[in-house]
């Protein structure tokens, strides 16, 4: 087994699952939902008194997030589940395709799906702040760059408890850690309120361990115009694959091992 070949069967596994995505209509739901939440807030715009400009370019924001968590949590946490039972992946395991270059092909598919839908609702949210406010600054790219890098994480989740959980509690746990995720520097605060003891070490343990998500939350910034560095978006785009590669690697161990039958 090359690893020419490994690539390459993980990429066909990928591309499959972007054309099973296209086939759900994945796509067209999210345009046409992003494209409601951004004339929502084109509505709403004319009640925030002089803020009109940030309100649109942060709901914009916000829905590219939104739209993008949902396709990343119900999608990724069904599509090993899906497969079993359509009964399509004993056929596509059936070729030579192994199971570690089965799974990585499907996160690769995901991702590039997610990806794309980003893409779109990013040029589609630009188009709407150029044309209707007249303005546009590079911030914003890199706010949706970073949504994306974050998506790529959750993702990452999402596949895990894909192969460890049913599609439900998949997604209920992919969910409360996107929540825990956001809340990782309130807990280590929270920490340190507590006495010495084991009680500290346990919360103190779970902030660190769970992905600090904030990290990639710059949409603030970037509707103040407000200059990101290089570093740091590359520091949190190094940060994130070091934990894509964690999850991806212990969702193949475990994979490897399940009983498909």
């Amino acid at each position: 087994m090359t690893g020419g070949g490994a690539v390459s069967r993980a990429g066909e596994v990928a591309r499959h699952t972007v054309l099973e995505a296209v086939r759900d209509k994945v796509f067209v739901v999210s345009i046409l939902f992003a494209a409601t939440l951004l004339g929502a807030a084109l509505a709403l715009s004319p009640l925030a008194s002089g803020e009109r400009e940030k309100l649109v370019q942060d709901l914009g924001l916000g829905a590219i997030a939104a739209i993008g968590l949902l396709l990343a949590i119900f999608v990724g946490t069904s599509i090993v589940y899906r497969e079993m039972e359509r009964r399509t992946i004993y056929t596509l395991l059936a070729r030579p395709v192994g199971r570690s270059e089965y799974l990585v092909g499907k996160y690769i598919g995901m991702v590039a799906t997610i990806a794309f839908n980003v893409a779109i609702m990013f040029v589609l949210y630009a188009a709407v702040v150029h044309f209707d406010l007249g303005t546009f600054h590079v911030e914003l790219a890199e706010a949706a760059y970073l949504i994306g890098v974050e998506l790529a994480v959750i993702t990452a989740f999402s596949l895990f408890f894909s192969v460890v959980a049913s599609p439900f509690l998949g997604a209920f746990f992919t969910l409360i850690l996107f929540v825990a995720g956001h809340l990782t520097a309130d807990v280590i605060r929270f920490s340190e309120m507590l006495p010495p003891g084991v009680g500290r070490a346990v919360f103190r343990g779970a902030a660190y361990v769970l992905p600090n998500l904030e990290l990639f939350n710059i949409k603030g910034m970037a509707v103040y115009n407000k200059p990101v560095t290089w570093q740091y978006i590359a520091g949190a785009t190094g940060y994130a694959a070091l934990y894509i590669v964690a999850l991806v690697l212990l969702s193949v161990v475990i994979f490897r091992r399940k009983d498909l039958k």
